[in-house]
């Protein structure tokens, strides 16, 4: 568990300062519109120019956390940290003054922000450093910073205090910025591309759109039950029959489940939906966002995960849900038509099924179980069972798959979930029924039907196809983190006993 400094004797000592600065009518957290009005700088700036402006001779100012004190006598070496990293800041007596050196040593810990107004120098040791002339607390921290040669390493720690852990660790920073611009590139790309970013409603009378057991809440004006959302889908394709051709949303969405590194209830995804395209169209799509996305974030089209390099570079292969299904678990789905024969199957391979399950859970229990691990390079999986797919269009030349597919990579990432969708009220209408069957036999992820969402494909949604793809996994992968934990800022956790 990482130590901190007791913080009872710590918080002591710093509310002695602190009395100390009010004594003299120093405000410790002052406004910052009560600065002189100098430009701020920020350090990364400065060290970057730092030739150019260290000749110029000129007064520079910047602002930020002290991260280390070190005094020497008449001589104090700080360093100083802002958004964009830190720099050294040096004070010496007789350039501050007495007086101002002295308040400094009495009164300033690591952890307080300060100004600092002075010129560019280079020490004996040869780092750039601010040696300063003007300094002004702007905070006093009354705690501690985490302890400043190990930084924050208990993991629990970490998430409940992420504050702490950004202070501390330059690598949640790091998974943080790339996040950041993830959904940058995110919104440029489909910007590009003629998409129009839409909201939906988070409050629903109806969940749907995905397979997920729902948060539920009341609303005590209307005394009516609403769920969170557990998907946008439903919404999204109602643009469509509205006349929206392409579309999408960065959506916050919630799924009452299992916590543990790859969910989290509370999740951020991106859907879209796209009209006159079909699931091919989509493959394709995807492979050029891609090369899109990764340069953006400073990345090569090869990456490394967890130790496994993986190649973004397209063309991914692709492969049906039953060959897969051939390949690695030696079953064809074809021998097994019902779900009683299935069941039977899946006894005999040691795979976790009830005989009330149904035949696109069996379905999706073999392939977690048989297919998913053994998946590493980017690959598509197509052509998923109609059983699994209750919003999919079925395939023309085969009505018992749908024109479905994933996007695979790294044993256990299910990247994307796209196809071409189902527009056939009387087919969906059916899909939502056998749905309510399920749910009434006790599959809590089983999904609603949903009577309006028939009406509205009633007046005619144009042929089209719709992706949904998990920004918390996709960030993982690409900052290399090892739990969904890591890349939400403030993950759900158990409460603290």
């Amino acid at each position: 568990m990482t130590k901190l400094p007791n913080p009872i004797d710590e918080e002591s000592t710093r509310l002695e300062k602190l009395k100390k600065l009010q004594s003299i009518n120093l405000n410790p957290f002052p406004s910052w519109s009560g600065q002189t009005g100098a430009k701020r700088y920020l350090t990364q700036d400065l060290l970057t120019d730092f030739e150019r402006m260290s000749q110029r001779e000129e007064q520079v100012t910047i602002a930020g956390r002290l991260k280390t004190i070190r005094a020497h006598g008449g001589s104090t070496f700080a360093h100083l940290e802002d958004s964009s990293g830190q720099m050294q800041i040096y004070f010496k007596k007789n350039m501050v003054g007495d007086e101002s050196y002295d308040l400094f040593q009495d009164t300033i810990d690591m952890g307080d922000f300060i100004c600092a107004e002075g010129t560019l120098t280079i020490t004996k040791r040869g780092e750039k450093t601010l040696l300063v002339q003007h300094w002004k607390l702007l905070v006093k921290a009354l705690l501690p910073p985490p302890e400043k040669f190990h930084g924050l390493q208990d993991i629990e720690l970490r998430y409940r205090k992420r504050y702490l852990d950004l202070i501390a660790n330059a690598e949640s920073r790091r998974i943080a910025d790339g996040r950041i611009a993830l959904i940058k590139a995110l919104r440029e790309f489909f910007d590009a591309e003629n998409f129009k970013e839409v909201e939906t409603p988070i409050l629903q009378p109806l969940y749907g759109g995905a397979a997920a057991r729902p948060f539920i809440t009341h609303h005590h004006a209307l005394d009516t039950d609403l769920y969170l959302r557990i998907a946008p889908e439903l919404y999204l394709k109602r643009l469509l029959v509205g006349g929206f051709e392409k579309v999408y949303e960065i959506a916050r969405c919630f799924r009452n489940e299992g916590i543990d590194h790859a969910h989290n209830p509370e999740f951020t995804q991106i859907e879209y939906y796209w009209a006159y395209a079909n699931y091919e169209d989509l493959m394709s799509l995807t492979e050029k966002m891609f090369q899109y996305l990764l340069p953006r974030m400073g990345l090569q089209m090869q990456i490394a995960y967890q130790g496994v390099k993986i190649d973004f570079t397209p063309p991914f292969p692709r492969k049906t849900f039953r060959e897969l299904l051939i390949e690695y678990g030696k079953i064809d789905i074809e021998e097994y038509p019902d779900a009683h024969a299935l069941f039977h199957k899946a006894q005999t391979m040691h795979i976790e099924v009830t005989e009330h399950d149904g035949k696109g859970k069996i379905l999706d229990e073999l392939y977690k179980t048989l297919v998913r691990p053994h998946i590493v390079q980017p690959l598509f999986m197509t052509n998923h069972p109609v059983e699994l797919s209750p919003l999919a269009k079925r395939m023309e030349s085969d009505p018992r798959y749908t024109e479905r597919m994933q996007l695979l990579v790294a044993g256990g990432f299910e990247l994307c979930n796209a196809f071409s969708e189902l527009n056939d009220p009387i087919d969906q209408e059916t899909r939502f029924t056998e749905q309510e069957r399920l749910l009434e036999a006790g599959d809590e992820e089983a999904q609603r039907y949903d009577a309006d969402f028939i009406t509205a494909l009633k007046h005619g949604m144009p042929p089209a196809a719709g992706l949904g793809m998990g920004i918390d996994r996709l960030t993982a992968l690409l900052m290399d983190a090892p739990n969904l934990k890591e890349v939400i800022l403030f993950p759900t956790l158990r409460p603290l006993a």
